[in-house]
This record gives structure tokens, C-alpha cells and sequence, in this order.
């Protein structure tokens, strides 16, 4: 079947409607899926349906949901558009389906015997080999919807073209997406499929742009606290673990997986091996988060056999799975304070952590020892903190009287 977008599109829509959806459905339908879909084949300049692109808008939608870009909603809105598209232009109609939430794009098959080569060459966790994966099947599709079937036919114009599209989408992984790139050539070079050197060409230096993230507001975090009920069980729960990030800065993982023995009481400290990094850290903990702490285990906390200390308040009484818990309790409070998030603001359960930092330098805390109580793997990750602190950088800063003028040159 060979036919372009815009039919396959307003078949949906008709056979949509038969089903029963409200005209609502229907218009989100078109507006997070269907109207993306189009754009991607306007930038191609052919409206011929290709199952290729169909691929690439895949697996850019689950690549922009993992980098945060993209809700969850969002994604799901896109992905069920994608594969209604995808089935009437292989069967003419389609089947109305519960999707699963998790979808695999595969190589094309003439890259397959290379691609899976490549990975099976690799080492890492399973997450690192996911996305070397993710982005190894996206660098095959868009050369196969480029029209190139062998490596041998890849020029460096087009593998920038690739780099450059990339970086619309994940700016920020642009290091992890180059160096998955050296890796795949070297290896291609390797076996003989290839004799360019492309790696080198990947080797050269770039310039990296370094955000300077924002963080919550005293004010905020203060406002939001205030919409707790101390008094209530689930109140006790969330205080606790909302004053416990404002004084240690935690990360809301590490939070969820606090246990009942990591609490040294006499010694009035946390004991943990971080998450993130797997390291151990040991952090002072204060009064006001030790009494929010016993309060909420003495009085608040069901009797259970888990050795977690934070859980949910109803039957059964299960930890909190993970940080993304802990975010939503936050987000709770954040929408009852009144307090309105956009992306990159900084309104969020991490920009507890950052509020923290940046505190302790305002504050006259040497950097190393932020770094050590946020656990920090580099000292270089706590210096962005330093750019927050306004006061100190203002007092930087060289009056105007010192760039001199043109009379002082005469």
C-alpha cells in the first residue's frame, strides 16, 4: 500500500470517530500526534507514507520522554498516533488496542548484522547499554531514511547533518551521542566495513554550552511547608521527608530508599550509600529534620515489618517505590502553595537541592565541603553554585569608572 500522510491521517480520524471517541479525543489526537507526524514529513519533502520515519518519530518520542522533555501523557498521546498510522497503512484499518507502554525499534535490516555486532561488543549497565542502543538503531534509521543501505556510503556531510539534528533534540547528551558515535566507527573500521576514518572526525573539539540551572526560593520553600498538616499521619510523613531535603539535600531517590538504620540518633547523623553514585556518605542531621523524623516514626508511621523508613499510608502499607514518589509528593504541595512550574525554573524536588547549595556558599561554606555534604562526585559539579550566588558575584564585579573611556586615551 503506497499512499501519502494526509490520507492515512484522515482515515484514522473517520475511523476514530466510528469508534465512538468525543470530538475532543479526536482534536488531541491531531494536535499531539498526527500534527508532528506532519511536520516531520514537510522537513523530508516527500508526503509518500515512509515506515522509516514512522521509526525515527518512535524512537525520538521515547528518546525526548526519557530526557524529561516530553510528559508521560504526552508520549503515550504521540506513540498510540504512531502505531494507529503505522497499522492502517499495513492493514487498511485498525483494531482499538490497549498499547503497552514500552516499545523496541529495531535496526533496519540491512544494518542489523552490524548494528548488533556493535553492541554486543559493548560493556556497561543495562541503562548505558539501552541508550547505546537507542542511539544506535536512531543513527541507522535516519541513514536508511536518508537513502543509504551500506555504511560504506555514509559521507562526513551527512553524519553532520545527523549531529546537527540531534542536537535539536538532546543538546544536553550531545557528548554521550558523539562518543557512542567514535565507538560505532572504530568498530566499523575494525571489521572492514568501513575504511573512513569518521572517528577522528567525531574527535574534534567542540564548544559546550554550561546552563546555570536556577533553584527554589527560600520564600517558596517556606510557603510550601506551610501547606502541610503536621497534624495529620500523611502530614507527619511529608513533612519529615520534605524538611529532611531542605537540610541535607538529598536526592529524592536516596530519600525513598532511607532505612530505619541509617539513622545514627545519638550521633545525630545519616549514614547512606548514595544512589546515584554508589558512594557512602555520611551528613549531619539537624533538629528541626530529627523531630520531623521521630514525629512522623513514633506517630505517624504504620507498624509494618519494612525496614523503610518512609511508606505510603494506606493498605498495604508499601514503601515508597522510588524518587518519583517522593517528586509527586512536592509537586503536591507546590500546586497548593500556589506556586506555578514551567520547564528549567527550577521548581522542583532537585531545585530543593540546588537551594541548599547555593545557601552554604552565599553562606561562606568552602566549596569542597558543599561538595562533600551533597555527596558530589567532582568538585566541578558543585561550582555551578557559585553562579547562583548573586550577592557574592556582585561583589566581583568592577565598577564602570575601571573600563576607561576615549578622553583617557587622548
Amino acid at each position: 500500500m503506497e499512499t501519502d500522510i494526509f490520507s492515512i491521517i484522515e482515515t484514522a480520524k473517520e475511523l476514530l470517530d466510528q469508534l465512538g471517541l468525543a470530538d475532543a479525543s479526536i482534536r488531541t489526537y491531531q494536535e499531539r500526534s498526527f500534527n508532528q507526524i506532519i511536520r516531520r514529513y514537510q522537513e523530508s519533502g516527500d508526503w509518500r507514507f515512509c515506515p522509516d520515519i514512522m521509526d525515527e518519530l518512535m524512537l525520538k518520542t521515547e528518546e525526548q520522554y526519557e530526557q524529561g522533555i516530553l510528559s508521560r501523557q504526552s508520549r503515550n498521546w504521540r506513540i498510540r498516533g504512531i502505531r494507529i498510522l503505522n497499522e492502517i497503512y499495513e492493514t487498511g484499518s485498525f483494531q482499538w488496542k490497549i498499547y503497552h507502554s514500552q516499545t523496541t525499534v529495531e535496526f533496519p535490516d540491512v544494518f542489523v548484522r552490524e548494528g548488533e555486532g556493535f553492541l554486543a561488543s559493548m560493556n556497561g549497565s543495562q541503562k548505558r547499554l539501552r541508550n547505546a542502543r537507542s542511539l544506535a538503531v536512531r543513527f541507522c534509521v535516519f541513514m536508511k531514511s536518508n537513502g543509504i543501505n551500506r555504511f560504506e556510503d555514509i559521507t562526513s556531510d551527512l553524519l553532520r547533518t545527523f549531529l546537527a539534528e540531534m542536537h535539536t533534540t538532546r543538546p544536553e547528551s550531545m557528548d554521550e551521542v558523539v562518543l557512542l558515535l567514535k565507538k560505532f566507527f572504530r568498530y566499523l573500521e575494525k571489521n572492514g566495513t568501513i575504511i573512513e576514518r569518521y572517528w577522528q572526525l567525531l574527535s574534534s573539539p567542540r564548544s559546550r554550552n554550561h546552563k546555570v540551572k536556577p533553584a527554589m526560593m527560600h520564600e517558596e520553600l517556606v510557603l510550601i511547608l506551610n501547606q502541610i498538616n503536621r497534624n495529620d499521619i500523611c502530614g507527619k510523613r511529608d513533612y519529615a521527608i520534605l524538611i529532611l531535603a531542605i537540610t541535607t539535600g538529598l536526592r529524592a531517590g536516596d530519600i525513598a530508599s532511607l532505612e530505619l538504620s541509617n539513622i545514627s540518633w545519638k550521633g545525630q547523623e545519616i549514614h547512606l550509600v548514595q544512589g546515584k553514585t554508589g558512594k557512602r556518605l555520611i551528613i549531619p542531621l539537624q533538629s528541626s529534620a530529627r523531630d520531623a523524623l521521630a514525629d512522623y516514626i513514633l506517630n505517624g508511621r504504620p507498624q509494618t515489618k519494612s525496614k523503610r523508613i518512609f511508606l505510603r499510608n494506606t493498605v498495604p502499607y508499601a514503601p515508597l517505590k522510588d524518587g518519583v514518589s517522593i517528586s509527586c509528593i512536592f509537586r503536591k504541595y507546590l500546586k497548593l502553595a500556589g506556586i506555578t512550574h514551567s520547564r528549567n525554573d527550577g521548581k522542583t524536588f532537585h531545585g530543593i537541592r540546588r537551594a541548599l547549595g547555593t545557601y552554604m556558599v552565599s553562606d561562606g561554606v568552602p566549596v569542597t565541603t558543599v561538595s562533600q555534604v551533597l555527596g558530589h562526585q567532582s568538585i566541578r559539579t558543585t561550582r555551578q553554585y557559585i553562579s547562583l550566588d548573586l550577592q557574592g558575584l556582585r561583589k566581583c564585579a568592577l565598577p564602570m569608572s575601571s573600563i576607561g573611556g576615549a578622553h583617557e586615551l587622548s
